[in-house]
């Protein structure tokens, strides 16, 4: 007999929402899965806290309040509710960022069916689970920190991570592609004052002068 596992997907994309809708509808499991919608972060929040859930599968990047906002203030209200992060990345601080609220997994959304319903039964079942990339990413960044200067960094770092928005950490991973302010504008849709802004808060946070800062900041960041 299948068990009842009742889901609740928060992603501010209709086809991603539709996509693991289907693959867990379709694809063969012990379990028969009843699934809810959220389109982003607030609506994830108020629905997740008003109603019970066995897994939350929450986004990192949604419109308003981020993934980790988001499932923050699940947490405050339901400590015992399972969240799974989903990912299109997979760099080191948007993972830790998920992992400080305390969810209990972390998949890429290019996830296969079959690994999707393995972190559902693996968290239902009382363990963490980590997508092989994200674990790889998670290890690598740990043996690269292992002396006591790298230790400070590190920490230091992540420190930074806390204080940083969703789109201040996107605006910083495309400074670190050397891109334009005008190709940053274009590629968030955003204004190129609301770019320069969001530079000056970067500039202040990291506690570097200047563009180059940024760049190096960046780079060593995303390639961690």
């Amino acid at each position: 007999m299948n068990r009842d596992v009742r889901i609740l997907i928060v992603d501010d994309h209709k086809m991603v929402r539709d996509g693991i809708r289907s693959m867990l509808e379709f694809q063969e499991s012990k379990f028969k899965f009843f699934i809810n919608e959220a389109g982003d972060g607030e609506e994830g929040v108020e629905i997740a806290t008003k109603n019970p859930f066995d897994i939350i599968m929450m986004d990192y990047q949604l419109p308003g309040i981020d993934g980790a906002d988001a499932a923050r203030l699940i947490l405050e209200k339901k400590p015992d509710a399972k969240i799974l992060a989903l990912s299109n990345y997979n760099e080191y601080m948007y993972i830790y960022r998920m992992i400080k609220t305390g969810v209990k997994g972390f998949v890429l959304k290019n996830v296969t069916p079959e690994e999707l319903i393995k972190a559902i039964d693996t968290i239902l079942n009382g363990s963490n689970y980590f997508s092989n990339d994200v674990a790889i990413k998670l290890l690598n960044f740990e043996n690269n920190n292992t002396d006591s200067f790298r230790s400070r960094l590190r920490n230091s770092k992540t420190k930074i991570y806390e204080d940083l928005s969703t789109r201040e950490m996107e605006v910083l991973k495309l400074i670190g592609e050397a891109k334009s302010n005008d190709e940053i504008a274009e590629q968030l849709s955003i204004s190129k004052r609301t770019v320069e802004t969001h530079k000056q808060h970067l500039l202040k946070k990291i506690g570097v002068k200047n563009t180059s800062g940024l760049i190096k900041f960046a780079v060593e960041t995303f390639q961690e």
